[in-house]
C-alpha cells in the first residue's frame, strides 16, 4: 500500500507527516499478486496490512488485496485510523474473511483530535465504529474453544492516555461478551513519538500496568512463542516479513531505519522469492536476539538503536 495518511498521529510510527515516507517505485497491481500467490506457495495463512498510512486511502488496491487473499484462502487483517469506512466496504470484509483493527488512543474529542491533527475527526470515527460494530461486531467460538473477532480497537498507550484506556475498554464492552476486542499495547519512541517527550517519557511500569489490566486480548503478541522462547514475541516480527510497497523488505514493521539491509523484492538475486529474504531475515531476527536483547517487541527495546547503527554500519562496511 502507499505510504500516504490523512492523519498526523503524534504516536505514528511511521513518522507521518515529518517528510519521511516516499512515493515512487510502488509495485503494480501484477507485481502484488505474485506476492501474494508466492505467500500462500509458502503456507502464508493471514495478510496483515498496517504501518505505512491509511490503507483505505489506497481503496482500490486495498480492495484489490482483500479479494485475491480470500480468492487463496489467506485472510486479511486491516489495521486503520477508521476515518474513511463505509457500508460498502465492510460488507466486502465480511464477505472476503477480512479483520479490522481501528486505531484510537482517546474516547474525548479533544484528546483525540489533537492527537491526530485533524478537526472535526473525532465525530465521524464515532460514527463508523458505530456502524463497523453493527457490521462486524460480536465473536465466535473457534474449534478450541477461542473466541475469533471480527472488529478490535487497537490503543496505545502514552504519557498522554494513561486514564483513558479504562473509558474505551468499557466502550468496547468490557470483559465478559465484548462486542470489540480491546487489544493495548505501549507506546514505542519511533516515528512521530520522538519529536513528542511527553508522550514517551513515562513510567514503563505504569504503562505495563495499564496495558495488563485493560487488553482483553492481543493484536500483536502470539502465545506460541512462549514454548519457544520462553515469552511472548510480537507475531509479525517473530513470524511475520514486512514488505513496504517498493518492494523493500524490514527487519520488522515500521522498522523503516533498516530498509534495504535485508533486500528489495525486485532485486536480481531475489526475483520475488520470499523465501530467500524470510531466511535473511532470520537471520537478523536470531542476531538482534543474541546480541542485543530480548523483548516482545525489537522497536520497543532499549537498544534498538543500537541495531539500526550496527546494522547500517555493516552495510557500508
Amino acid at each position: 500500500m502507499r505510504p500516504i495518511c490523512n492523519y498526523r498521529c503524534a504516536d505514528c510510527f511511521s513518522g507521518m507527516g515529518t517528510g519521511t515516507r516516499q512515493l515512487d517505485g510502488a509495485l503494480s497491481w501484477d507485481e502484488t499478486r505474485r506476492i501474494l500467490d508466492c505467500a500462500h506457495d509458502l503456507g502464508v495463512l493471514s495478510v496483515e496490512i498496517s504501518g505505512e498510512g491509511e490503507p483505505l486511502m489506497d481503496r482500490t488496491r486495498l480492495e484489490q488485496i482483500i479479494q485475491h487473499n480470500n480468492d487463496l484462502g489467506m485472510l486479511t487483517t486491516i489495521f486503520t485510523n477508521g476515518s474513511l469506512l463505509d457500508e460498502n466496504f465492510l460488507t466486502l470484509c465480511v464477505d472476503n474473511n477480512v479483520s479490522i483493527a481501528i486505531s484510537l488512543d482517546y474516547l474525548n474529542q479533544e484528546g483525540y483530535e489533537q492527537d491526530v491533527c485533524r478537526r472535526g475527526s473525532f465525530d465521524v470515527l464515532m460514527r463508523n465504529v458505530e456502524l463497523a460494530r453493527d457490521i462486524l461486531g460480536g465473536y465466535q467460538i473457534s474449534d478450541n474453544g477461542s473466541a475469533v473477532y471480527r472488529l478490535a480497537i487497537h490503543s496505545i498507550v502514552g504519557g498522554r492516555n494513561l486514564d483513558e484506556i479504562s473509558r474505551i475498554s468499557d466502550f468496547c464492552g468490557g470483559e465478559v461478551g465484548a462486542e470489540i476486542l480491546h487489544s493495548v499495547a505501549p507506546i514505542a519512541n519511533v516515528g512521530n513519538a520522538v519529536a513528542h517527550p511527553e508522550l514517551t517519557i513515562v513510567s514503563e511500569e505504569m504503562v505495563n500496568d495499564v496495558v495488563d489490566e485493560f487488553s482483553r486480548g492481543d493484536l500483536i503478541l502470539c502465545d506460541s512463542a512462549v514454548d519457544e522462547c520462553g515469552s511472548d514475541r510480537c507475531a509479525t516480527f517473530y513470524y511475520g516479513l514486512g514488505i513496504r510497497h517498493n518492494g523493500d523488505v524490514l527487519f520488522d514493521a515500521h522498522a523503516y531505519e533498516t530498509a534495504g539491509a535485508i533486500g528489495n523484492l525486485r532485486d536480481s538475486d531475489v526475483n520475488f522469492d520470499l523465501g530467500v529474504l524470510a531466511r535473511r531475515q532470520r537471520e537478523l531476527v536470531g542476531l538482534f536476539y543474541r546480541d542485543f536483547g530480548a523483548g516482545f517487541c525489537p522497536l520497543r527495546h532499549s537498544n534498538y538503536a543500537d541495531f539500526v547503527r550496527y546494522l547500517n554500519g555493516s552495510r557500508d562496511d
